[in-house]
């Protein structure tokens, strides 16, 4: 077997792996990346089938704006400069369900608050509350990432690391639900207004914590959403590149599969080409994990699988999704579309706890009810992925691998073309002549997200937000998580995951 010797391995080309292997590499470290995929990304990639350019999960970067922890590891990561962004006036629109008529949040925390109040002006006091508590939690947040292992940078700030982390202590126990009942009481229009877009974090708003909804709608909020011209991959090519450029080494269609653990502390990973042979092992007193826990674990010795996984195992995962993309013959405007991206409530929904029922919808596609879903028209935005016809514009919404489970390959094709159908006919409904459009369409699943991601149950978010997070170290000395699954969901959790654990190791922590 060929043996090499790394600093650091990391497992997963992801946003967090990349991260982590961009940071290492940077600091002088020698680095190799394995990624079991033919490309590297994960999750942040575009595609193209047929004649249409596909992204295949941003919507929006949150923040960006100075008291956003990506603003510093950016310009650590060399991407201070090279990334080309497009930044829609709105966060987002929503329509229907309790929600009824459209409501338009806006960018900004003015400007979000005066539509608020605009709409909704019996809660004016709640609504300034709202946006002031969600954007103190976002503060305080900014301040625990910057600082969470520099002790001695407490001591030198304690009476302004009080009052910034203030707002985290005292709703450190808070659901998404118990705050805004505690602020709107009963009205669900509000609720759901405010918290239309819950699906990107979680299918129950009694059990997100209301302290990681914060820092991320505060995120969006202060700095505003932001969309990478050329699509996610220009993120993913970018951070692959400065590893590339410190002299670390990525390597695809390479599956890692044993961890190697020596005198008490990971000592590196044995890994093959995929569907072959090939066998190598990289040694290495590094290792990251981009993947999932429950996969890394079973990659380790029999005597480390326990208490490698012991942390993790009453915590739950997150959701998965469902996604359709259709491609247009003409722009999605010109059927009524007038936000980049649109919340769609069915008629179903009364309350914003009705979200929880979401996941199980396509379980049944003859039934009455549709999911709620996102859109984004990337023809209204100068996304850089499609020029002309066909214009993309795609949905999604929250699933479950039980909706799935068990069907042969042709009966799940034909529940995805049923769901297609109703999709497409509930887009038609609102915006009438849109369905006439349609050119090509194509629909994943939590199938594919857990094919595709290798995450248990297809979950896209890492674990559920509803426990304070862990710090990226495991049991094992030397094995990192490096990935939604150690910082929270999204791009930007992604990221912290990887920036985190980065720094543990280069600390030797």
């Amino acid at each position: 077997m060929v043996e090499e010797r790394f600093d650091a391995v990391v497992i997963g080309s992801g946003l967090g792996g990349l991260t982590a292997a961009a940071l290492v590499a940077r600091a002088g470290r020698r680095v190799l990346v394995l990624e079991r995929n033919p490309g590297i990304g994960g999750a942040a990639t575009v595609y193209r089938h047929g004649a249409l350019t596909i992204e295949a999960s941003l919507h929006a970067l949150d923040g960006l704006d100075p008291q956003d922890p990506k603003t510093p590891l950016f310009a650590a990561l060399g991407l201070d400069h090279g990334l080309d962004y497009v930044e829609p006036a709105e966060l987002y629109e929503v329509r229907g369900g309790p929600v009824g008529a459209p409501f338009t949040l806006p960018a900004g925390p003015e400007a979000a608050l005066s539509a608020c109040i605009a709409r909704f002006p019996r809660h004016e006091n709640a609504l300034r509350r709202y946006i002031d508590a969600v954007l103190a939690v976002r503060s305080g947040a900014t301040v625990l990432t910057a600082h969470m292992d520099e002790p001695g940078w407490w001591l030198r700030h304690l009476p302004e690391a009080a009052t910034r982390l203030w707002p985290l202590i005292r709703h450190a126990r808070a659901t998404v639900g118990d705050v805004l009942r505690g602020l709107f009481g009963a009205d669900e229009a509000v609720k759901c207004a405010l918290a239309a877009a819950l699906p990107y974090y979680h299918d129950d708003p009694e059990r997100m914590l209301f302290l990681a909804y914060a820092v991320a709608q505060g995120s969006f909020l202060a700095g505003g959403g932001h969309y990478l011209r050329g699509g996610s991959r220009t993120l993913s090519a970018q951070l692959a590149a400065r590893v590339e450029e410190a002299g670390g080494r990525i390597e695809t269609d390479r599956e890692a599969f044993h961890l190697v653990v020596d005198r008490q502390r990971i000592a590196g990973v044995a890994h093959r080409r995929r569907g072959g042979n090939d066998v190598r092992k990289a040694l290495a007193p590094v290792v990251f994990g981009n993947a999932a826990p429950a996969v890394l674990a079973g990659m380790l010795p029999e005597a480390w699988q326990g208490p490698f996984a012991a942390p993790y195992a009453r915590r739950p995962i997150s959701v998965s999704l469902w996604t359709v993309a259709l491609g247009l013959s003409e722009p999605a405007a010109r059927f009524g579309l007038r936000a980049y991206e649109t919340i769609l409530l069915p008629s179903w929904m009364t309350t914003l706890a009705d979200y929880r029922q979401a996941t199980a919808v396509l379980a049944d596609p003859d039934g009455d009810r549709l999911p709620p879903m996102i859109l984004a028209d990337y023809g209204r935005i100068d996304s850089g992925l499609n020029e002309g016809p066909p214009h993309l514009v795609t949905l999604c919404g929250m699933d479950r691998l039980a909706n799935w489970d068990g069907l042969d390959e042709a009966t799940a094709r034909r529940r995805r073309e049923s769901w297609m159908d109703r999709l497409v006919a509930a887009l038609d409904a609102e915006f009438p002549g849109l369905a006439r459009a349609v050119t090509q369409r194509e629909m994943a699943t939590a199938t594919t997200m857990q094919a595709y991601l290798n995450t248990p149950g297809g979950a896209v978010y890492g674990f559920a937000p509803e426990t304070l997070l862990r710090s990226p170290a495991t049991a094992v000395p030397g094995l990192y998580l490096a990935s939604a699954w150690a910082a929270g969901g999204g791009y930007t959790g992604a990221m912290l995951g990887g920036a985190m654990a980065a720094r543990l190791a280069l600390r030797g922590g």
